[in-house]
Parts: C-alpha cells; sequence; structure tokens
C-alpha cells in the first residue's frame, strides 16, 4: 500500500511540478524517510481529501484567489505550498527609555509583582497601551468563560468548537478546559482589580475550541480542525491576530499543509498569527523550509535559557518564559504555575495586541521583525530567537513612521474577497 500511495504522490507532484511552472512557482515534495511508518499507519485508516469544511466550490475559489498557491483539494502528504520570505522593515530605531516611570497600575493583586511581568517590562509597557481596540482569536482546547478574570473580555456571542459538530457552541467541555483559561487570562485578561490579568487587557478574544481531546466529543481530528479554526477566525472582519495552541508529533501546528497553508491565507490578508513552537525537543525543520511568516514562539526558562523541552531552530521567532507563570486555571478561581510554549505563547501574542493598538497599520511581517530586533539578544538566540522585552517591543513600534501602504491596502482588498468566500 505505501508502494501505491508513493506512487501516487509522484504522479501528483508531477502534475503540481507542471503547473509551476506555468507560474514561475518554486514548489516543493517532501516525504521524509522517518515519516514512512506514520504515513503507513495513517493510510490504513483513511486516503481521502480533508474537507476544512469547505466546499469544492470554496476550495476552487480560494485557489484562484490564491493564484493556485493554496489547494485545499489535493492530499495532504503532498506538500506543495510557496516558499515565503521576510521582509525588511525599514526605519527601525531606537530604545525604551529607562528613566521612564512605570504606570500606577501594576496588575490586579494575583499579577502584580510577578517575577515574568517585570522581566519582560510590562507593568512600563502598561503606560502606553492595554490592547484597546484589538480582538484576538484564540484556537485552543477549551475554556472557564464564566471565570470573571476573563468573562468580560470574550465574545462568547462567536464562541465555536469546530472539532464537535453536535455542540458546536460549547466551548467549557473537554479534558483540557483549563489550557484556553490559562491563555487567555496570560495573554488579555480583565484588569478589575481582582486575582490577575493579562498583557493586553483591555483586549477582546474570540475562543474558538480546536479540539477536546476527547473521543465521545471529538468528530475530525485535530489538525484538520486546528486548520478549520484558523479559516473560522477569518470569517470575522475586525479579527488582528490568530493564536495556535496546539502541536504536532514533528513540530508547531505548521507541520500540518492544511493548517500551514490557512496561515498562509491569514498572513495575505494582514491578519498575525502566533503559534506555539511545541515542546518536544525537536528542530523545526519543516517549518523554516515553508516560512509563511508567522511568529513561531519558543520557551525560555526563568534563567533566559533554552528549556530543555523546546522545539528550536531558526524558524523559532522570539521566546517567552514557559516555567511558573502565575496564572487562572479555573473552575471557581483556581490558579496554577502554567509552562510550557503554550505559556510562552499568548505572553508573545498579548503584546502583539498591544502594538497593533499603538499601529493598526502594521504588517505582520512589521511585527515579527519588531519583535526580532527588539528583543534580547541571548547568547542561545539561533535556537529559539530573542527573548520578548514588551516595552522595547513598543519603543520599536513608535519609531517607526507609517501609513497606509499599498501593502495594507491589497492585504484588506484579499480579506474581504477571502470572507466573502467563507462566508
Amino acid at each position: 500500500m505505501i508502494k501505491v500511495f508513493i506512487s501516487l504522490c509522484i504522479s501528483l507532484f508531477a502534475i503540481s511540478s507542471a503547473s509551476g511552472k506555468e507560474q514561475n512557482k518554486r514548489l516543493y515534495f517532501k516525504l521524509l524517510s522517518h515519516q514512512v511508518k506514520f504515513v503507513e499507519r495513517e493510510l490504513r485508516q483513511k486516503i481521502r481529501p480533508v474537507s476544512l469544511g469547505l466546499d469544492n466550490s470554496q476550495k476552487q475559489r480560494i485557489k484562484v484567489l490564491t493564484n493556485g498557491q493554496v489547494n485545499f483539494s489535493t492530499l495532504y502528504y503532498v506538500d506543495v505550498p510557496l516558499f515565503v520570505s521576510g521582509q525588511g522593515l525599514l526605519g527601525y530605531q531606537g530604545e525604551f527609555y529607562n528613566d521612564v516611570e512605570p504606570p500606577g497600575f501594576r496588575g490586579d493583586p494575583d499579577a502584580a509583582g510577578q517575577w515574568w511581568l517585570d522581566k519582560l517590562n510590562i507593568p512600563q509597557a502598561w503606560s502606553y497601551a492595554s490592547g484597546e481596540g484589538i480582538v484576538i482569536a484564540d484556537c485552543d482546547a477549551g475554556y472557564h468563560h464564566q471565570e470573571s478574570d476573563i468573562a468580560g473580555n470574550l465574545l462568547l456571542d462567536r464562541a465555536y468548537d469546530l472539532a464537535d459538530r453536535d455542540r458546536s457552541n460549547n466551548i467549557g467541555d473537554g479534558r483540557f478546559v483549563y489550557h484556553g483559561t490559562a491563555v487567555v487570562a496570560i495573554m488579555a485578561g480583565v484588569a478589575n482589580g481582582l486575582g490577575t490579568n493579562g498583557i493586553a487587557y483591555n483586549s477582546k478574544v474570540v475562543p474558538l475550541q480546536n479540539f477536546n481531546y476527547d473521543s465521545s466529543l471529538d468528530d475530525i481530528g485535530k489538525e484538520e480542525a486546528t486548520a478549520q479554526c484558523v479559516l473560522k477566525a477569518m470569517e470575522s472582519s475586525d479579527v488582528k491576530v490568530i493564536v495556535l495552541e496546539n502541536q504536532t508529533r514533528n513540530g508547531s501546528s505548521e507541520t500540518f499543509v492544511g493548517t500551514r497553508d490557512a496561515v498562509f491565507l491569514a498572513m495575505q490578508a494582514g491578519i498575525t498569527v502566533v503559534s506555539a513552537a511545541g515542546n518536544n525537543s525537536t528542530e523545526l525543520i519543516e517549518e523554516s523550509h515553508y516560512d509563511t511568516g508567522s511568529i513561531i514562539v519558543g520557551a525560555m526558562t526563568q534563567d533566559d535559557l533554552p528549556a530543555s523541552y523546546t522545539n528550536y531552530g531558526s524558524r523559532v521567532s522570539i521566546s517567552a518564559f514557559g516555567e511558573n507563570i502565575k496564572t487562572l486555571f479555573g473552575p471557581n478561581g483556581q490558579m496554577g504555575n502554567f509552562g510550557g510554549t503554550s505559556a510562552a505563547t499568548p505572553q508573545v501574542a498579548g503584546t502583539v495586541a498591544l502594538m497593533l493598538e499603538l499601529n493598526p497599520q502594521l504588517m505582520p511581517y512589521e511585527v515579527r521583525e519588531i519583535l526580532q530586533k527588539t528583543g534580547v539578544q541571548h547568547s542561545n538566540r539561533h535556537l529559539v530567537g530573542p527573548r520578548l522585552d514588551v516595552a522595547e517591543a513598543l519603543a520599536g513600534v513608535m519609531s517607526v513612521s507609517h501609513t497606509e501602504s499599498l501593502a495594507v491596502k491589497q492585504s484588506q482588498q484579499f480579506r474581504r474577497r477571502l470572507q466573502e468566500i467563507l462566508k
């Protein structure tokens, strides 16, 4: 069977390559030898196109919109995405001035004085931004959405469970509901004088449950549901940031071509995607070959060293802290210590919300480059990128003069056309 499959892949690749010559695009085909056993096991279950909740007409219209760069009709073991290189940021200069006094607000009782807030220079950043007016879509494992520390910033009218087709409006079930609760609390928890608050405490979050980790609830696979989650997030015209709290056995969410193509669409639409690198001590090889432009986040220890478990490599854009992050778990206000790249990712996503409040016209590639240029340049940055510095990132935004560019207008037009397709 595996020989038949490889033959099918080669045939499809030949067809794709012929099409690629017409577009003068470089196409890639990759079937890693160490994945053969995994592929063979998957083949026993199914060989089929994954729908991602799209009908054939929608898939075809997306293919036309992207000039063939995204084709959701193909088998996902044939990887032919366009390689996207980064773009330079012009005009960055300056740094955060140390003589600026922190604001009076230093966080709610369970947040104030936490080591990671101070080490990331977050109280100083609150002098300039709080995430006001920024909407984040979080693809996660569920939420204790009635918790007072997050409820006020959740857009529950848009809540959706992508994997459970029978109870798609229920985002409070599944095995790891604490996970999304903790992520939102770090990223966008409410500042109400009680419990804890998030970095972008005045931003809003669309809570999307990509998977329940419960076979009695989940009707589709985790990776298909994650890709659908990205597409679902793009249905909302005001979403500026998408967070992916998911990993595969080989790396981040973007090792799955369906998710990678969905992320590519988001980037073209001007939406910044922040994704967890994953916790398997694995080099992100595939992601480095197919750079979508998203921000992939690694994890650091409290001592500013790469965490032993974090995935790593040149494709990891930035790192933040992945241990001893005291935050909300729920239910009933229960607190806990959160960790992993899952904890590092909302630190970066919350920072992105602050940056976009200061300059909503920033393109995703500009956001990524500002974070990298303003981060703490430690000796292991080649493994997990520079370490996040929130106040410096805002200083980087304020040092860049930015007017509505052609790229912004093109992304807005692309987004409108994409939303018409996804309706």
